[in-house]
């Protein structure tokens, strides 16, 4: 019987749970029919630009104005 070895692989993806409001579910679901393409890549797409688009002190600003 061979050993088990452990080989280090990279994963292009992970899979990771995240909850919708109802209303942006239906949204984003409407956008992947029309465009003919899957929640998922609307959700990734829509993710890319926004950091691609995000001013580097977005975060930064609203924890600071939190106190």
């Amino acid at each position: 019987m061979a050993k088990f070895k452990v080989r280090s692989e990279k994963n292009d993806s992970v899979n990771k749970t995240i909850r919708f409001p109802q209303n942006l579910n239906e949204r984003i679901s409407q956008i992947a029919q029309e465009n003919d393409t899957t929640f998922t890549s609307v959700v990734l797409q829509a993710c890319e630009y926004a950091l691609d688009n995000m001013d580097d002190n977005t975060f930064k600003d609203e924890k600071d104005s939190k106190g």
